[in-house]
């Protein structure tokens, strides 16, 4: 299941606009560095290693802010999530709470309704006569 979910934020993070524009220009790069290799010298291989591995740790640093800046997102709405369930299990321990209380006076009630109707026929006097002999 947690695989699941980081399956899907790894989906969701590849399709940023900005994660994707990074990937294509690391793409781009390596691209660069296979077609020159070929045509290189010793001194134009070392510059071009240095300006490509300043490129790809200006791009790296670029996607570690996007990163951080959707786990920051994902983690203020986790947050939020939990806030929101708790405030709603305050109001549903509320609710229950009100509907037992409302319970038990109902049963109360209802105990106290009884006893006075079981009271009330033990007290009649009966109304049949008697037959004289």
């Amino acid at each position: 299941m947690a695989l699941n979910k980081i399956q899907d934020m790894i989906e969701k993070l590849s399709k940023d606009p900005n994660v994707k524009k990074v990937i294509s220009e690391v793409q781009t790069a390596t691209k660069d560095i296979q077609s020159k290799v070929k045509h290189l010298n010793k001194k134009e291989a070392l510059k071009t290693y240095k300006q490509l591995l300043k490129k790809v740790s200006s791009k790296e640093n670029e996607l570690q802010k996007e990163v951080k800046s959707f786990l920051t997102k994902v983690k203020k709405s986790a947050a939020d999530v939990e806030k929101n369930l708790k405030n709603y299990k305050k109001q549903a321990d509320a609710k229950r709470a009100q509907f037992e209380k409302m319970l038990k006076t109902k049963s109360a009630a209802a105990k106290t309704a009884t006893k006075k109707t079981t009271r009330k026929a033990k007290k009649r006097p009966a109304a049949t006569k008697r037959a004289k002999k």
